[in-house]
């Protein structure tokens, strides 16, 4: 990589193409070195790679890359990047594991907070074939039961306990990533799951809603993430991105995929009434005679797509928040918080209030210079996740532990933040 220790490069690989930005750190904003999307040579279907070799021969076109700066052209080399995972087949489970301390005085050391996540790490997964991803600690417990967020170096306790969230994924899905990676000569630092590095971006930047569900409308498909006090719990998704709907547009009004996409951008749905209503599209049929097309058909079209997607929506969000049992009704309520590529078409938000008028919804606006497209999120999210937080599975993990931090004590119980999935704004 560049020079700077704190730049970052975050590598997103989806259905058709892949993102990737470079960036770091700078008084909490992510800012951007370079970034850029390709598309792939072989497409392949929610996380089932048709051919590796293909996709590593695409990731191996960005192992250099130029950008131009404020003063000079600058050659970036990548060649250790964080990898982005969709959360397709996404498990989450909760451990608790305790450990003796080491230290012949009883003070808790970093390596006793090393020796309680490798009792983690080392528990059988349900699921065998499930790839342990990342091991988020909830709280650490000490004598006299005392608890806290941050791991409690330096103070006395016999017992360290850690109740921990563990976030797995399909062995097949992470390794044919992993490896594709490899194969272009691209070293992977870091795995991260796309919606966990969401709810940790929101969070870290005080975003107003702690638990909500996240709804990435993206390219191929949508996902569905139960959010719970800054803490992701389960996630699942449907093949229906707002790329079936340009195919949609291209298929129906018989113009290149290219044109049905500006079609999509310039107008959206736009439900407004004018008395001029010009053709927005041209086409000839078998006979070689002139069609024409208006924004009411663009309507039409887009307007039968977002029916058949809130009818998924609808089954997925059933089924999640079964996941995590919330009571039916409160899902009514939900804070819904949409990011991704589809949530920018135009009249998308005014026709979701109207299919579900309970919700909160909110949708996000990147205010990032130079990646300000609501795709290249989950990127930005990796970004920041990598230079906060090494995480559990690292080798470097020792030196991301802080001091002590306590934030509200009740005689022998020390708390800060204590989780309840169903408490906050639900």
């Amino acid at each position: 990589m560049l020079g700077m220790s704190k730049q970052i490069a975050a590598l997103e690989i989806s259905n058709r193409e892949f993102r990737l930005i470079v960036g770091y750190v700078l008084d909490n904003k992510v800012d951007i070195l370079y970034k850029t999307k390709r598309p792939l040579s072989v497409p392949f279907k929610d996380g089932d790679i048709f051919d590796i070799g293909s996709l590593s021969d695409d990731l191996a076109k960005i192992n250099v890359v130029e950008t131009e700066s404020e003063h000079a052209k600058l050659t970036i080399n990548i060649n250790e990047i964080s990898l982005i995972l969709p959360p397709y087949g996404l498990n989450v489970y909760k451990s608790c594991k305790t450990t003796n301390t080491v230290s012949p005085v009883s003070k808790i050391d970093k390596i006793d907070i090393s020796n309680a996540l490798a009792l983690v790490k080392k528990e059988r997964l349900p699921n065998p074939n499930d790839e342990l991803v990342d091991i988020i600690p909830n709280k650490f417990i000490i004598d006299g039961n005392k608890v806290f967020v941050e791991p409690p170096l330096n103070l006395e306790s016999t017992t360290i306990s850690i109740d921990a969230n563990v976030y797995t994924l399909p062995r097949k899905m992470v390794d044919d990533m992993k490896n594709s990676c490899e194969k272009a000569q691209i070293k992977v630092k870091k795995e991260i799951i796309a919606p966990l590095a969401v709810s940790y971006y929101a969070s870290s930047l005080n975003f107003k809603y702690k638990t909500y569900i996240l709804v990435d409308f993206s390219s191929s498909t949508t996902t569905l993430s139960f959010v719970g006090n800054n803490v992701l719990y389960a996630s699942n998704y449907f093949s229906l991105g707002i790329d079936d709907l340009v195919d949609r547009i291209a298929n129906e009004f018989q113009i290149s995929r290219e044109e049905a996409m500006n079609l999509k951008n310039v107008y959206g749905l736009d439900l407004r009434k004018n008395s001029y209503n010009p053709a927005i599209a041209k086409t000839k049929d078998i006979l070689g005679n002139e069609k024409t097309f208006t924004k009411d058909d663009l309507n039409v079209i887009i307007q039968q797509f977002l029916k058949e997607w809130i009818e998924y929506f609808n089954g997925s969000l059933k089924n999640l928040v079964s996941t995590v049992d919330m009571r039916e009704d409160s899902a009514q309520n939900a804070n819904i918080i949409l990011v991704g590529l589809g949530s920018s078409l135009n009249g998308l938000k005014d026709y979701l209030l109207r299919v579900r008028p309970t919700n909160v919804l909110e949708i996000v606006n990147l205010d990032v210079v130079g990646a300000s497209e609501p795709e290249f999120i989950n990127c930005l999210a990796a970004i920041y996740l990598s230079s906060k937080y090494r995480g559990a599975l690292d080798d470097e993990n020792k030196n991301r532990f802080p001091g002590v931090n306590r934030e509200k004590e009740n005689k022998n119980k020390v708390v800060k933040n204590e989780y309840s999935e169903l408490d906050d704004e639900l």
